[in-house]
C-alpha cells in the first residue's frame, strides 16, 4: 500500500470534477473568487496543523518543540510533503466543487422541497423537526455550524494524512473526495431542493416562515436567493444545495476518520457532529432527510472504498498496479 493508492483517484476527481464545471459553465464570473479561497485554506490548514503539533508535542513532552520541529522538518520532509499536497488537493477538490454547485441550479430547477418537508413530518410524527429545536438558535452556535465544521474537518485531514499508508486512510481519504465530487452533485441532480429557508420563496407557504436566524446567516441567504433569481448563478460563492447535507456528510465523515485513526477522540468530535446535525435543521439549511442521507452516503462509501483496498473486491491487475491496491491477502 502506498500514498499514491489515494493520491491518484483523488487528483483524477479533483481534475474531472474542476475541467468540465469549467467546460460546460456559461459564466466565468465566480472562477476567480473559488480561486482566492485557496490561500485562505492553506493558511488555516497551516495554523491548525501548528496547533496539533504544539499539542502533540506538549502531551510527549517534547524538552525543545523548536528542536523537535527542525528534526521533523530535516528527517521527515517526505511525509510533511505528502501532508501538504494533500491539504491541497483537498482545498483545490472544494474549488472544483464550488465551481460545480451553481450548475446544479443552472441546469435542474428544485423540485423535491415539498415531497422532503413531507418526509420530514411523517418522520417526526407529524411535527416539522425544527419545531423542536428552536432553542439552539442563537449567534454563538450558528458561528459553529459553519466556521468549527471547516476547521473540524480540516484537522481531521490532517489527523489522517499524518497517518501510514493503509487500507483504512485511502478508503477514508478517497471517501472525502467522493462525496464533494460525486455523491453531492449526484444526489442533488436526482433530487434537487434549496433547504426549509428557501421554502416560503419557492411558493410553498410560511411553515418555516418561524425559523430564527441571525443576522450574517439571513445577509447570506437572501444574497444566495437574488442570485439565483437574477439569473447570475455564477456570482462568487453562489450555488444552492440541501439534498444531499454535504455539511453533514462530510461531518459523518469526520466521525468515521476520528473512529478510524484516532479514536480516543471519538466522543469529542461525536458530540460535535450531533450538534452539526441538530443546527443543520433548526438554521432551516437542510431537512432532516438531507443530513440522513448524507450521513448514509458517507458511510457506504467507506464501506466500498475500504473493500477495494482490502483486496475483497476483484479487480484488473493494471488497475491494480496504477493505484497500487493490494491484492486479497496482502492489505495492510
Amino acid at each position: 500500500m502506498s500514498e499514491r493508492s489515494w493520491l491518484l483517484p483523488s487528483l483524477i476527481l479533483t481534475f474531472i470534477s474542476g475541467a468540465t464545471a469549467l467546460l460546460i459553465m456559461p459564466n466565468y464570473s465566480g472562477v476567480m473568487p473559488a480561486l482566492k479561497i485557496l490561500p485562505l485554506w492553506m493558511l488555516v490548514s497551516g495554523a491548525l496543523a501548528s496547533v496539533c503539533a504544539y499539542v502533540r508535542m506538549a502531551m510527549t513532552r517534547a524538552p525543545s518543540p523548536f528542536r523537535e520541529i527542525v528534526r521533523a522538518m530535516r528527517e521527515d520532509w517526505r511525509h510533511l510533503l505528502t501532508i501538504a499536497v494533500g491539504i491541497t488537493l483537498a482545498g483545490l477538490n472544494m474549488i472544483a466543487f464550488m465551481w460545480t454547485k451553481p450548475l446544479l441550479n443552472y441546469f435542474v430547477p428544485f423540485r423535491a422541497d415539498l415531497a422532503l418537508a413531507k418526509f420530514d413530518r411523517a418522520l417526526f410524527l407529524g411535527h416539522d423537526p425544527w419545531t423542536l429545536l428552536t432553542w439552539l438558535n442563537s449567534n454563538p452556535t450558528a458561528i459553529f455550524y459553519h466556521r468549527a465544521w471547516f476547521a473540524l474537518m480540516i484537522i481531521t485531514l490532517l489527523i489522517v494524512l499524518s497517518r501510514p499508508p493503509s487500507p483504512e486512510k485511502s478508503a477514508t481519504l478517497l471517501t472525502y473526495f467522493i462525496l464533494w465530487s460525486i455523491v453531492g452533485p449526484v444526489i442533488h441532480l436526482l433530487m434537487p431542493a434549496a433547504g426549509p429557508v428557501f421554502f416560503q420563496k419557492l411558493g410553498y407557504g410560511n411553515e418555516f416562515a418561524g425559523i430564527w436566524v441571525p443576522h450574517d446567516m439571513v445577509e447570506m441567504k437572501d444574497y444566495l436567493w437574488t442570485v439565483y433569481t437574477t439569473n447570475k448563478f455564477f456570482a462568487p460563492g453562489s450555488g444552492i444545495s440541501a439534498m444531499p447535507s454535504l455539511h453533514i456528510a462530510t461531518t459523518s465523515w469526520m466521525v468515521i476518520a476520528i473512529y478510524v485513526h484516532a479514536r480516543r477522540l471519538i466522543i469529542p468530535i461525536s458530540l460535535s457532529a450531533m450538534l452539526l446535525l441538530l443546527l443543520s435543521i433548526s438554521l432551516g439549511w437542510h431537512y432532516a432527510a438531507d443530513g440522513i442521507v448524507g450521513g448514509a452516503a458517507a458511510f457506504g462509501c467507506y464501506q466500498l472504498t475500504l473493500r477495494l483496498y482490502d483486496g475483497r473486491f476483484a479487480l484488473p491487475a493494471a488497475v491494480r498496479s496504477a493505484f497500487a491496491v493490494p491484492v486479497a491477502g496482502q492489505a495492510g
